[in-house]
C-alpha cells in the first residue's frame, strides 16, 4: 500500500523550537518525528510514501536526499494552503488501490497492518484510526456506534460536550471513491469537509480503535514527554545507540567525568559533562550538547550544541540547538529557549514562559512572561468563565493580557465590556479595556451594571463579543457573545491560544482603539421594561426582593411607573446578577423554571417557537409538542455549529435569560389573562427540578459510556420511568453536574441523589480496576 505523509504543518504551538524548522524535523532522542514514521510504515508493509510539503520544505527534502531505509520517496510541494485533505489530493491525484494517510507529527507503534486488513474486509470508503485518550479537550473525537460505524465528530471541544473518548489519530485509510471525492486545487480538509460530506452521502466510515503509543506532538510538553517515553520503553520504535546496565542511551562514547546520570537518559555524540552534573531521568542530551560542572538537567530536553553552565537548573524545559543557560541560571518547569537565545547568568526563566530565538535575558532577571515578538501567560475557561479569586488568579495583570487576547481575534469587532460594582471589578474592567484598546480594537465601556443588563446591552447595539467581569460570590470575567449569550468553544479558544502564546496584536501609537462611556444603557434598558407591558399593570401587586439592590430599585421603579402596586403581593425574587426569577405568594411557589416555563407557554399560545439552554428540563419538549410548537437549545460552549438555530432565536428572545424582563411579562400577561400566580402554574406541566455536581479525577467519558445512548450536545440524557436525567461534565472536566427532572420535588431530589450515587460509585469502580 502507498502512503502519504503530511508533513507541511508549521508546529506554531511548538515555538520556538519550530522557528527554524519545519515541525516533522523536530528531534525525538537524536532523530526527526518523521523517520520513526516512515520506519513504522516500512514495518507494516507500506514501500511507497509521499511527503506533502508547505513550512520549510527544503529541509525535509535535502535531509532525505539519499532515500531513507530502502523506501521509495517523493515530496510534493503546496504553493497555495490546499488543507489537509486537499494537499493530500495534490500529492495523489486519480488512485485505483486504497491510500494509507498519516500525520508527519506523531510518534506513534500501531499495528497498521490491521487497520489496512479490516479496511478491505468492511469495504468502507474511509477507516479512521482512533485511540482512547484521558483529556479530549485537544483531539478531534469520533462519534461510533455500537457496530463501529462512524457518525459524526467533534472538534477539540471543552469536557462538557466530549461524550466519546475516541480521538481521531490522523491516520486514515482511503478508498479511491473517497479520495476522488476531494476537489482538485482547492483548500479542503478531512475532518470539517470530506468527511460530513461522505456521511451525508451514505457512505461507510468505520472506525478501526488500535492498541499500542500515540503521541499527537501538539505542544512542548507533549514533546518532552513523548522522548521520556521513548527511554522508558513505553513506545516501541529503533532508538539509535547502546544501553548500558542502567537503561541509559549512548550514541558515540560516553562522556568522561565525575557525574551522575538518574537512568534513563539520552545522551548523543560529542556530550560534554562537567563534574558534579546531574542528569535526571527522561532527559536528553542531543549530539554536541554540554553540561557544565555542578549543573542539573532534570527531565529536559537539550538539542545539538546547547551549552548549560555551572549550577544552572534545567526543570524540565526544552532547550533548542545553541542555545546557552549561562552559570547559575535557572529555567522552571515547562519553560523553553529558542535557538542560539542566550540566557544571563542567575536568571530566572519561571515556569511556561518561551524565549525566542536570538533572544538574550541579562543576568539576574527574572522573566514572568514569554519573550517573542509580542509577549504573555495562559489561562484556560471553565463553566462561569476564568475564575479564581480576586488578587491571586484573577490579577490586573491578568485583564490586561485577557484583553489584549480579545482584541487580537476581534477582527475590526467592537468590543462591549462591563462590570459589576465593586471596586475590584471597576479596576480588573479598566485593566481589560486598556489591554483592549492596546490592539486596535474599539469599546463600547457600560461600566458597572448587573449581568442581564450586560446582555440586553449587547443586543441593544449587535454586539457580537463582549467581556463581563464579575466579583462577588464568584470571581470571573466572561466571555459572551451575541445578545449576551456563552461564547462558542472557538472563541475561547482563539483566546486560550493567544494568552498560553503570548501573541497579541500592538497597535502604533497613533492606532489606539477608542472607548466610548455607555454608562446611560440603564436609561434604554428602562425604556425596554417598560415597553413590554403596553397596557400598564394597574390592578396587580408585586414587590422584589434582591440581593442585587440595583435590580431591586430598577424593578421597583418600572413597576410603579406601570401602576403596579409594590407594597405586597406577589413577591418577586430576583437572582444578583439579575438573570433568574422566582415568584411566590401565601398559596404557591414558582422556580426559576417554572417561571421561563410560563413565558414558553405564552409564546406557544402566540404561535412562537422558543429557545432555552441546553441544560434546560425536557419536560418543556414535551409541553412544546402538545401545544404544536418546538424547543431549540443552545449549548453552554459549542465546538461546532449544531445549536446555531437555538442561538439565533435566543438572541430575539432575551427575557428568559433576564428575571427583570421576565418579570414585567409574566405580571402584564396575568393580568391579561385574569390569572392568580396559582391559576398561572397551573397552567403549566408538573415538573420540579434538583442539581448537583459530582467531582470526578477520571475523564468525564469513561464515567459517561454506557449510561445512554441519547446525547444532548453536551452530556448526556438518561430517561428513568419517574423523570429525566442529564448528566453534563463540567468544561474543566473536574466535575459531572446531575440535573434531574420529576414530577415533584421529592421525586427529583431522589433521582439527582440517586445519580450522584451511581456516578460516585463508578468513579471508585474504575479506580479499583486501575
Amino acid at each position: 500500500m502507498k502512503a502519504v505523509i503530511m508533513a507541511g504543518g508549521q508546529g506554531s504551538r511548538l515555538r520556538p523550537l519550530t522557528c527554524s524548522i519545519p515541525k516533522p524535523m523536530a528531534r525525538l532522542c537524536g532523530r526527526p518525528i518523521v523517520e520513526y514514521i516512515l520506519e513504522l510504515l516500512a514495518e507494516n508493509g507500506v514501500t511507497e510514501s509521499v511527503l506533502t510539503l508547505q513550512y520549510l520544505p527544503e529541509l525535509v527534502v535535502s535531509h532525505f536526499a539519499d532515500g531513507f531505509a530502502g523506501m521509495k520517496l517523493s515530496f510534493c510541494e503546496e504553493d497555495i494552503p490546499l488543507g489537509t485533505a486537499g494537499s493530500v489530493k495534490n500529492a495523489l491525484g486519480t488512485v485505483s488501490e486504497p491510500v494509507l494517510i498519516i500525520s508527519g507529527d506523531a510518534l506513534c507503534d500501531f499495528p497498521l497492518r490491521q487497520a489496512m486488513e479490516e479496511h478491505q474486509k468492511s469495504g468502507a470508503a474511509v477507516t479512521i484510526v482512533t485511540t482512547k485518550v484521558g483529556d479530549p479537550r485537544e483531539y478531534g473525537l469520533v462519534i461510533v456506534n455500537r457496530e463501529g460505524r462512524i457518525t459524526g465528530f467533534i472538534e477539540k471541544p471543552s469536557y462538557a460536550q466530549a461524550t466519546s473518548e475516541l480521538a481521531n489519530t490522523g491516520i486514515y485509510i482511503l478508498s479511491p471513491e473517497a479520495v476522488n471525492m476531494i476537489p482538485e486545487r482547492q483548500k479542503f480538509d478531512f475532518a470539517s469537509e470530506l468527511f460530513p460530506k461522505l456521511l451525508e452521502a451514505g457512505m461507510l466510515l468505520q472506525n478501526c480503535t488500535l492498541d499500542g503509543y500515540w503521541c499527537d506532538i501538539g505542544d512542548l510538553n507533549a514533546y518532552r514527554l513523548a522522548q521520556g517515553d521513548m527511554l522508558a520503553g513505553r513506545v516501541r520504535c529503533n532508538l539509535k545507540g547502546d544501553r548500558d546496565d542502567l537503561g541509559n542511551l549512548y550514541f558515540g562514547r560516553k562522556p568522561t567525568g565525575k557525574y551522575e546520570l538518574i537512568a534513563p537518559v539520552y545522551i548523543g555524540e560529542s556530550v560534554h559533562i562537567g563534574d558534579n552534573a546531574v542528569i535526571s531521568e527522561g532527559s536528553v542530551l542531543d549530539d554536541g550538547c554540554t553540561v557544565a560542572a555542578g549543573a542539573t538537567v532534570s527531565e529536559s530536553i537539550l538539542l545539538p550544541y546547547c551549552v548549560i553552565g555551572e549550577r544552572a537548573g534545567v526543570l524540565s524545559s526544552v532547550v533548542c540547538a545553541g542555545a546557552a543557560i549561562k552559570s547559575k541560571a535557572s529555567l522552571l518547569d515547562g519553560a523553553a529557549v529558542g535557538e542560539d537565545a542566550v540566557i544571563g547568568s542567575r536568571a530566572i526563566v519561571r515556569g511556561g514562559v518561551r524565549i525566542t530565538s536570538g533572544a538574550k535575558v541579562i543576568d539576574g532577571a527574572v522573566v514572568s512572561d514569554h519573550i517573542t515578538t509580542r509577549g504573555c501567560a495562559a489561562s484556560a475557561f471553565d463553566d462561569d468563565g476564568l475564575c479564581g479569586e480576586i488578587g491571586i488568579e484573577l490579577t490586573p495583570e491578568l485583564a490586561v493580557r485577557v484583553g489584549c487576547a480579545v482584541g487580537s481575534i476581534a477582527n475590526g469587532r467592537t468590543i462591549g465590556v462591563a462590570t459589576s460594582e465593586m471596586r475590584c471589578s471597576k479596576v480588573l474592567g479598566s485593566a481589560l479595556i486598556a489591554g483592549i484598546r492596546s490592539t486596535g480594537a474599539s469599546v463600547l465601556d457600560f461600566g458597572c451594571v448587573f449581568e442581564a443588563m450586560f446582555s440586553f446591552a449587547m443586543g441593544y447595539n449587535a454586539l457580537t463579543l463582549g467581556v463581563y467581569l464579575c466579583a462577588g460570590e464568584y470571581n470571573s470575567i466572561k466571555l459572551v457573545c451575541d445578545a449576551g449569550l456563552p461564547a462558542t468553544r472557538k472563541t475561547e479558544r482563539e483566546i486560550e491560544i493567544a494568552l498560553a502564546r503570548g501573541e497579541f496584536a500592538r497597535a502604533a501609537k497613533d492606532g489606539f482603539g477608542d472607548c466610548v462611556d455607555m454608562s446611560g444603557i440603564g436609561v434604554m434598558y428602562l425604556t425596554e421594561l417598560l415597553r413590554l407591558s403596553p397596557e400598564g399593570l394597574s390592578g396587580m401587586s408585586a414587590q422584589v426582593v434582591s440581593s442585587n439592590k440595583t435590580a431591586q430599585r430598577l424593578l421597583t421603579d418600572v413597576l410603579t411607573k406601570l401602576s403596579c402596586d409594590t407594597a405586597g403581593g406577589i413577591t418577586l425574587h430576583l437572582s444578583e446578577n439579575g438573570t433568574a426569577l422566582s415568584m411566590n405568594d401565601a398559596k404557591t411557589e414558582i422556580s426559576a423554571h417554572r417561571a421561563v416555563a410560563a413565558y414558553c407557554m405564552a409564546m406557544f399560545e402566540q404561535e412562537h417557537d422558543v429557545a432555552v439552554e441546553n441544560d434546560f428540563p425536557r419536560t418543556l419538549d414535551l409541553f412544546a409538542e402538545q401545544c404544536g410548537r418546538r424547543v431549540y437549545r443552545y449549548l453552554l460552549c459549542p465546538a461546532d455549529g449544531s445549536d446555531e438555530q437555538g442561538r439565533k432565536l435566543a438572541a430575539k428572545q432575551q427575557c428568559t435569560r433576564d428575571g427583570l424582563m421576565l418579570a414585567v411579562l409574566l405580571l402584564d400577561y396575568m393580568k391579561r389573562k385574569s390569572l392568580t400566580l396559582d391559576a398561572l402554574d397551573r397552567l403549566l406541566p408538573a415538573f420540579a427540578t434538583q442539581e448537583r455536581a459530582v467531582p470526578i479525577d477520571l475523564p468525564p467519558a469513561q464515567l459517561l459510556d454506557g449510561l445512554s445512548d441519547e446525547r444532548a450536545g453536551e452530556g448526556i440524557v438518561v430517561r428513568e420511568n419517574n423523570g429525566v436525567i442529564l448528566l453534563r461534565p463540567r468544561k474543566n472536566g473536574n466535575a459531572i453536574r446531575v440535573f434531574a427532572e420529576a414530577a415533584s420535588w421529592e421525586i427529583a431530589q431522589e433521582l439527582c441523589s440517586d445519580f450522584t450515587k451511581r456516578i460516585g460509585s463508578l468513579l471508585d469502580k474504575k479506580h479499583q480496576n486501575g
